[in-house]
């Protein structure tokens, strides 16, 4: 018996020096006792915590479903740290072997589902759909289908719990979402939610210079209605592919009534009518230093505010990242030409029009567009006269020797004013200014235009 006995103890020293020897040279102590991670998210470069008591041996660390796995170098005994990119939701095993392949410790861990339900708002034949995605959508690497929305825009990653999107619907009945990845390869989520045809006109996003979407409901005479636009230009009709609904799109040209006559071509007869206001069109800009709000005047100045526009409703706004690169107390706060650094943004190649003529004045809080006008001692030119394209400048006082006087002292055309925010303008003219690549009057601290929306 003692003979055995003996034998055993010494089969056991033996197993655990074999052991010790193929896992590294550790101790007979757990090499690794934990993994923790953060960062767990689907798509994303995820940050892992190995704990143990010998992590200064050599270990190797593999995954079933976080790819790309790297050990980092080794920090103590105790604590060292690796990164993968989570490649899938759920339940993601990980693996430690030795060097010699033994397994050491295995774990898993869970990657939360990065969207667990989708809800809609206004999800109408014709209507631009407000989404709300749920569950842990903010930093997954995902992208949002569907087989009846179109034109899916997923906003931002932000620090809210849930991640919204907006889509058009060209479609009633059930509607399929589905969330991917961004290869589209992997299903991650999928949900049905059912949409309704309208019963009457409907209209959508009436903003001054915007493209807006009519849809109404035809009852199966596709070809004996039409549709008559007033205040709204360069009206397009569907092909006429849905049995009982049309859709047509226009570009809304004026401020003031906007309506839409359905006409029945075989009796000359309105069948439905739906009419709308349209407001002065505004601009929010929000700025490092506070947000201010324009109010547009298309009626004196069209020229001018549809040039605005254009550069405003670029996606992304064209003044986004801009500067106010030229701040005068007691004068004006000139802007929407330059980044950091008095660099230059590519603009239109050529101005638009002067239209200096239209009663508007460049009072306190009026909006006007900056050009380059003549070099000092010489004539207006044409060339001088129309040469505004995205600068634009707010007064901080009354400049009425920037008013239009002559042919030869045309001044400088007013085409909106700020109806809220002055107050940050007039910060502006309180902060440090010097000179910045040969410009003068530009401030110390950058003053940034974060982004420019139209609002209304």
């Amino acid at each position: 018996m003692s003979r055995i006995g003996s034998y055993a103890i010494t089969a056991g020293t033996l197993l655990l020096a074999l052991l010790g020897c193929g896992g590294g040279g550790w101790s007979s102590a757990d090499p690794i006792t934990g993994i923790t991670a953060t960062n767990f998210k689907y798509g994303q470069l995820a940050t892992l915590t190995l704990t143990g008591n010998a992590l200064d041996n050599v270990i190797k660390l593999s995954s079933d479903k976080c790819a790309y796995v790297t050990l980092g170098a080794i920090e103590s005994s105790s604590v060292r740290h690796a990164t993968c990119i989570v490649a899938a939701a759920g339940p993601i095993q990980f693996t430690v072997k030795s060097s010699a392949d033994y397994v050491v410790y295995n774990t898993t861990l869970n990657s939360p589902d990065p969207v667990t339900s989708i809800t809609a708002n206004n999800l109408q034949f014709g209507a631009q759909a407000t989404l709300t995605l749920a569950g842990d959508p903010q930093n997954s690497a995902i992208q949002l289908k569907s087989d009846k929305c179109t034109n899916i825009v997923l906003d931002p990653v932000s620090t809210a719990a849930t991640r919204t999107a907006k889509c058009t619907l060209v479609g009633a009945g059930p509607v399929s979402f589905s969330i991917t990845s961004l290869s589209g390869a992997t299903n991650l989520f999928q949900t049905s939610i059912t949409a309704t045809e309208p019963t009457s006109v409907q209209i959508y996003n009436t903003k001054y210079g915007q493209t807006t979407t009519v849809v109404y409901p035809t009852l199966g005479q596709n070809a004996n209605l039409s549709l008559v636009a007033t205040g709204c230009t360069e009206l397009t009709m569907d092909a006429g592919t849905y049995p009982s609904v049309r859709t047509a799109t226009c570009k809304v040209s004026s401020i003031g009534n906007l309506s839409f006559d359905v006409k029945n071509l075989s009796t000359n007869a309105i069948e439905q009518t739906i009419t709308t206001s349209v407001g002065n069109p505004q601009v929010t800009f929000k700025t490092s230093l506070g947000d201010f709000v324009m109010e547009l005047n298309p009626t004196a100045a069209p020229k001018t505010v549809n040039n605005f526009l254009a550069y405003v409703n670029q996606s992304p706004s064209f003044y986004n990242g801009t500067i106010f690169h030229r701040v005068i107390s007691g004068f004006m706060a000139q802007g929407g030409g330059f980044t950091t650094g008095m660099n230059q943004k590519p603009e239109a190649p050529t101005g638009i029009t002067l239209e200096s003529q239209n009663g508007l004045l460049n009072v306190r809080g009026a909006v006007a567009m900056a050009r380059k006008g003549p070099a000092t001692g010489s004539p207006e030119t044409d060339a001088t006269k129309n040469s505004a394209t995205s600068q634009f400048f707010v007064n901080l006082v009354d400049n009425a020797f920037l008013n239009y006087s002559s042919a030869n002292s045309p001044g400088y055309a007013v085409f909106g004013k700020v109806v809220s925010g002055m107050d940050v303008i007039d910060l502006m003219a309180t902060k440090a200014t010097g000179t910045k690549n040969g410009y003068s009057d530009v401030p110390v601290t950058d003053i940034t235009i974060t982004s420019a929306t139209q609002t209304q």
